[in-house]
Parts: C-alpha cells; structure tokens; sequence
C-alpha cells in the first residue's frame, strides 16, 4: 500500500514538472513570436524614415526623432534632421549626379528589455557620378526606446566599410551575379585587363568571360564561401577561399568544391576585379536525373 503511494506521488510529481515545462515553452513561444512582430515593426519603421529623408518631410521626421536624441558625431535633434536634410537637396539639383539608390541590408535587431532595442543593418549606396559608376556601402547603428507606445529613435551612427568588408561583400554579389546573370554587374565589376583562368585551365579576357558566363546553362541551388582570407596592399588586395556549388547541369546535378583565388586593384575609388582563378578539389559527383 505504502509503494502505491509513493507511485502515485511520483507521478503527480512528474505531471506537475511536465506541466511547468510546457508553460515555460508556451511564454517563450509567445515571447518570440512578440519579438520577431516588433523586429519587424522597426524594420517597416526605418524603412518609413528613410522615404521621409527622401522627400524632405520634416514633420514626418520630429516623429520618428525623440527629443532627446543624440548622434555619436554630437548632433541633437534639430541638428539630425537639418543635416538629413540638406543632403537630400544636395543630391537632387545635381547635375553630375544620377541613378542615386540607397539600399539597406542584413538588418539585425537586439532588444534590451520590452522597450529598447539595437538596430544594426548596412547601406548600399550606388549611382553614377559624372558618367562613372560607384557603389560604396556604409554600416548604420539606431537604437529605438518605445515611448508612450511608439518607437522613436534615440540614438544613430554611422560608420564606413573597411576596404576588408567591401571585397568581401564584392564576393557575395559576384555569386549572385554568376546565378542571376546580371551582365551589368560584370561590366562594372570586371577592371578592364581582367583575365579569368577556369577550374580547366581556359584563359578567358573579360569580354570572353561574360559570354561564357551568360550562356551557360547549369542552374546553380546553392553557393557557399568559407575560410575567406583577404589581404589588402594598398590599391592591391588578393581574397582567397573556398566555394561550394550544388546545381544542375545537362548530366544532372553536381555538387562542387573549388579553391579560389581573386585579385582586385583599386582604380577611381573603387575595387574592381581584375583576374581570377578556380581549381577544382574535389571529384564532381554526378546524380543520375
């Protein structure tokens, strides 16, 4: 008798720990799904100040700014929006200037607690100036606090990419280019001089390059870089790594592992590339279709 009830003590027991148990999995459930509603809310929201920005709305931006914002360069309030401002006139009228697009990126959003949160994300700034292509990219920091309901920014910086992280962002659009087929890419990515050698030994020009790259057929799922090492000598710099590729071709899928190699002189401001070369490392398994 006294084993049966200990059995059933156990097992009260053991409910009552299952029971806790969901509940914690339940809060935190509900905690998440709260926190991805309000990273996404502040994403819509920097979106919304920035279209502000651009069409010179001042009220619009006393909204988004607290008042007792502050900027790591040692702008208030007043001083924020007056300077966002002016460089929207100062792009407009210019002449030299066109095809001005400002696209953020790789957004990351931290909380501190329910009414603080760190937004980082990075800007993609591209155009034409004076007939020449440019893109230059810089990192932006916003910290909001939730004030009588709403999020406003209270803090804001800005920082530039190092030489180090543009080329390292020149090598994820590379793939893209590669996967899209975005011959406008190439044309302003590939220095003129550029010399491509493929994982068969072929030399291609730049002209060359493009073509084989724009008529091939394989469809390619997967791209991934690792082990990345990027040496930068002045306007010189070589990125070494890994490329993985899984897609599709006439004999059915592969999957691929290369060593690259490519190098980037700087010329106007900006990285261009000016060889490359890819060894194949491992066998290519091809799977029946």
């Amino acid at each position: 008798m006294n084993g049966q009830n200990q059995s059933a003590k156990k097992a009260h027991s053991l409910k009552r720990i299952l029971a806790v148990a969901l509940l914690t999995v339940l809060a935190s459930s509900v905690a998440l799904a709260q926190s991805s509603a309000d990273e996404q809310e502040l994403i819509k929201l920097q979106q919304e100040w920035r279209a502000a920005i651009e069409r010179g709305d001042r009220d619009a931006l006393n909204r988004f700014i607290a008042d007792d914002f502050s900027n790591r360069g040692g702008l208030n309030k007043t001083q924020q929006i007056e300077q966002s401002l002016k460089s929207t006139k100062r792009r407009q009228p210019n002449p030299d200037l066109k095809n001005f697009t400002a696209t953020p990126f790789d957004y990351t959003v931290k909380f501190k607690g329910a009414d603080t949160a760190v937004m980082r994300f990075s800007v993609a700034d591209k155009g034409q100036f004076k007939g020449q292509d440019f893109t230059d990219y810089r990192h932006r920091l916003l910290v909001w606090m939730k004030r009588g309901g709403r999020w406003q920014i209270v803090e804001a910086d800005t920082s530039e990419f190092t030489d180090e992280q543009v080329l390292r962002l020149i090598e994820r659009e590379w793939g893209d280019a590669i996967k899209n087929k975005n011959k406008a890419w190439f044309e302003r990515a590939y220095a003129d001089g550029y010399t491509a050698i493929n994982s068969r030994g072929k030399i291609f020009n730049k002209t060359e390059d493009i073509a084989d790259t724009l008529s091939n057929t394989d469809t390619i799922t997967s791209d991934e870089l690792s082990d990345v090492k990027v040496q930068v000598h002045g306007d010189t710099a070589i990125v070494i790594g890994r490329l993985h590729l899984v897609g599709k071709d006439k004999n059915g899928n592969f999957d691929r592992n290369y060593l690259f190699t490519d190098k980037f002189i700087r010329r106007d401001g900006r990285w261009q590339a000016i060889s490359t070369q890819a060894t194949l490392v491992a066998p290519e398994t091809t799977a029946a279709k």
